[in-house]
């Protein structure tokens, strides 16, 4: 329908319909790569009661993939900036839907100081337009004392060993990056940034997200590269929109490249999932 494919004010990526359905995919992989592991901060999972918050939700695939280890009691809410993501109707009674933005605080009694556990993946690099420390306050405002914040983030450092497509693609995401104000080694200085905010008990987990032939079977392989063949165009033409100055060696047939490079012999990116714990008391 029209109203589903309107582009937000803003956004920078595809239509609603497609991004979902590239973060639909993305989403499995990356948790097809990581076991399916979706909380790495020590969390009881079970607390009859927990408060859980995913900031940058989407249309809730994770919220929905994590409810069954919790408890029934469990409260989990889903925000994003982008309304049109959000589900209309709120598939079971304790999920439930916010428009909010990482770069602005979280407000009232429901939202601010209430959760449990936030977690936070792939949403940083939206902040430039506060910072990524301004972002950080904002997210830990969100949580309860005791509570946890567990934040992934691509580590899109130039890797020497790395297939020639994703140099060229890790190339294109670091300009695209200091386009909007985010410096591409924000996330080496995550743990030291939750630390300077206040958070204690600070951990890091740093992941490999294989791709392409390196995922073994042949359909694991295919699910791998199929995020990527929305994202690359995505990402180029969000760039060049900008003005982004990117060399022609680096951007052409940059999609159909790092597609056959991955089947042929595949690759690998670097993550790094970061949590703290906001102390009890102050």
């Amino acid at each position: 329908m029209a109203s589903e494919q309107q582009q937000d004010q803003e956004y920078l990526f595809a239509l609603a319909e497609s991004e979902l359905k590239r973060l639909s995919m993305q989403h499995a992989w990356i948790q097809k790569c990581l076991d399916n592991q979706l909380i790495f901060a020590p969390v009881n999972l079970r607390k009859p009661g927990l408060k859980v918050l995913d900031v940058g939700c989407a249309d809730g695939t994770l919220l929905c993939d994590l409810q069954p280890q919790l408890d029934p009691s469990a409260q989990l809410v889903g925000v994003d900036n982008m309304s049109s993501f959000l589900p209309k109707e709120p598939t079971t009674t304790n999920i439930s839907y916010v428009v909010h933005d990482v770069c602005e605080p979280f407000v009232g009694a429901d939202m601010k100081d209430a959760f449990d556990l936030t977690h936070v993946r792939l949403v940083l690099p939206g902040a430039g337009r506060v910072g990524i420390p301004a972002a950080i306050k904002n997210l830990i405002g969100s949580l309860a004392p005791g509570g946890w914040l567990q934040v992934q983030e691509f580590d899109f450092s130039d890797d020497d060993d790395a297939p020639r497509s994703i140099k060229d693609l890790q190339s294109v995401v670091r300009r695209f990056w200091q386009a909007v104000g985010i410096e591409p080694g924000f996330v080496h200085e995550l743990a030291a940034l939750f630390e300077e905010a206040g958070l204690v008990n600070v951990g890091v987990k740093k992941v490999v997200l294989s791709v392409g032939k390196k995922m073994g079977d042949e359909a694991a392989c295919a699910n791998s590269i199929e995020p990527f063949k929305l994202t690359i165009p995505s990402i180029v033409g969000a760039a060049t929109a900008m003005g982004v100055e990117l060399p022609n060696e680096a951007v052409e047939n940059l999609a159909e490249r790092f597609e056959q490079e991955m089947r042929d012999e595949g690759g690998s990116f670097k993550a790094v999932i970061v949590w703290g714990q906001k102390p009890v008391s102050a």
